[in-house]
Order: C-alpha cells, then structure tokens, then sequence
C-alpha cells in the first residue's frame, strides 16, 4: 500500500508541471502586450498620461521616464487612445497578435483659447440700459402675490430687501426706509407713497404701467444717485405708447378710467387717467384691527404728453393729483381697555 501511494506521488509532480506549462502556454498565445513611450514634442517624457484601448477597460498609465506596458485579450484591429490633461488625444489603430505592439506618442500641447471677459463694477448709469437691466416689468409687479399691484410691494419679495407691514417705504436689510431713494428719469422724488398713517403701511402712487423698467440695486449704483444709502430703487417712464387706447375698470371697491392718444406721425402723445377707489365694502367682508370711523377712499387723476424732439431727445411732462380721506380710533396705551385686551 505505501509502495502504491509513493509511485502516485511520483507521477502526480510530473502532471501538475505539465498542466501548469500548458495553461501558461494558452494564456500567453491568448494575450497580446503593448508598451511603448509617451513624449512631447520637445522629446520630453510625459508622466501620468493615459494609454487604453478604446471601450475597454485595459490599459494604463506612463511612468515617471514616459514609458508603459499592459496586456489585453482584445482580439482584431482596436484603437490606443493616449491622452494626458492639456495636450490633443492621438488615436492609433493597431492589429491585437501575439507580437508585442510598440507605441511611441508623441503629443501636442492643445493651445485653448479663452473668450474674452469684460469685468464691470457694479455701477451703473440710468440712461445705459444694456448694463442696468430691468428686475421687474409692469406684468411682473401686478402678477406677484401679495403685492397688491404696488411696485415697492413686488420688490419686498426680492433678496436684500426687508418685510415692513407697519411702515411705507422700501427697506433693506440693514437700513431704513429713508436710506432708500427713489428717481423717476433721474429724477429725485421726495413723496412717492400716501400719507403716511400710524402703524398702516401705505402703497404708492405711481401705477407700474407707466414705467418700461423698474431697477433695484441694494449695492452699487452711479455717483447720480448718491443721496442713496441703502440702496436707489430707479424707473424709467415710458416714451411714447405703442398706439392710442382707452381702458375702464370697474370693481367693488372703485372705478377707473383712462385714455391714451398717439399722434399720426408717432412723435408726440398726451393722455390721462382718473380712479376712485372706496374700501367701504371690503371692509365690510374683512374685519379691521383698527376702527375706522371714516373709512378709507381715495381719488387719483394724472395727465401727460411726451414729444419727441429728436432722434436721442424726448420731453416728457407727468402730472399727478391725489385725495385721500381715512380716520381710525386707537386706544391708548395708558387706558385700562388696552391693558386688559394685552391679557
């Protein structure tokens, strides 16, 4: 029995060796070696650059002397991508043998060329409306929600700008209201709300329709409106309307008209409007923190015409009258009433 096991010991050594040999022999006819160099045109090595055959995984890497070496089973004519960051990728097509395949790149630097960059200050000119551009336009504003057609109410929704419900005015984060300045063809106005009343944020009283552009700049804006300090909210009027028109409202709370004529030669216009506005039966619907005892109304008239007096002139007249009319009650705070409602 131990004479048997010894012989079958014997011959399994000379088996293994054989299969050993036969299995390398396959795998080495079944794989093909290529290796070569990568240079740049001036003959210098190239470390780092990629060297694989296309829509495989095989491939590598060159050394710190350029050179590289890898095997594959890809079979056939394939394509060697060599490639490396800033330089054009080569292709090479090249027949997969048992022969090893030599491949000596050379790459050219890819020359980038960059588009040119124009950097601007944050400044800008009212009258340069390429570089100030509109933030918001008229549909933008009465289309916002809850800001009730008002243009500084639409920009309250706008980043930097402050949520106010108790005051008028157009806040920014770390300012106040009168920090704030507001120009109407460069031009400084010092009542742009209603009057102001305690504690009720009042609206504006320019209606957005009569701007093609309202700009607000919370950070820099030209010398031009330097009597800003937070930030210069700047409207541009409209030049001349696109064709003559009329309009009537009719709501609830109010009525208005307008009417619009432009002249046949499309050089001069004039126009005007007039609302009426009465709170009374919303009021009526919505209950009030406040206890009016006359009940808001309002009345509102603008007229205007434009001429233009050269290809770059215009002038432009914009006259506006307002009447308004509102009273409320509030109690004391010394009065015994309003400390028991505190409780």
């Amino acid at each position: 029995m131990c004479n048997i096991s010894t012989k079958y010991m014997k011959l399994s050594k000379p088996l293994t060796l054989i299969v050993a040999l036969i299995s390398l022999f396959v795998n080495a006819a079944g794989q093909s070696v290529i290796k070569g160099t990568v240079k740049d045109q001036k003959n210098n090595p190239i470390a780092g650059a990629s060297i694989a055959i296309k829509d495989s995984y095989d491939g590598a890497t060159s050394d710190s002397s350029g050179k590289f070496s890898f095997k594959s089973f890809e079979k056939g004519d394939q394509l060697v991508v060599v490639s490396f960051v800033g330089y054009k990728t080569i292709e090479q097509l090249v027949r997969m043998d048992a022969a090893p395949i030599i491949i000596d790149a050379i790459l050219r630097q890819e020359v980038t060329e960059l588009t040119a960059v124009v950097l601007s200050a944050g400044t800008f000119e009212a009258s340069d409306r390429k570089r100030a551009a509109a933030v918001l336009d008229p549909i933008d504003i009465v289309t916002t929600a809850s800001a009730n057609g008002d243009i500084t109410g639409a920009l309250k929704t706008l980043p930097g700008a402050q949520q106010v419900g108790e005051s008028e005015g157009l806040y920014v984060r770390g300012g106040t209201a009168a920090e704030t300045k507001t120009f109407i063809d460069g031009t400084l106005v010092n009542n742009f709300f209603f009057s102001s009343v305690p504690n009720i944020a009042q609206f504006g009283r320019f209606s957005p329709f009569i701007f093609k552009g309202t700009v607000f700049s919370t950070g820099g804006y030209s010398a031009l409106y330097g009597q800003a300090l937070s930030s210069a909210l700047i409207l541009e009027s409209i030049d001349l309307p696109d064709q003559s028109s009329a309009n009537l409202g009719i709501s609830i709370i109010g009525l208005s008209a307008g009417y619009q004529q432009l002249a046949k030669n499309k050089k001069s216009s004039w126009g005007g409007s007039y609302s009426y506005t009465n709170l009374a039966p919303a009021f009526a619907v919505i209950k009030q923190n406040q206890d009016f005892s006359t009940i808001p109304s309002y009345h509102n008239a603008d007229a205007n015409f434009r001429i233009k007096t050269s290809k770059t002139g215009i002038l432009k007249y914009y006259g506006y009258f307002s009447s308004n009319k509102l009273a409320f009650t509030a109690e004391s705070i010394d009065s015994v009433g309003y400390l028991e409602n505190l409780h």
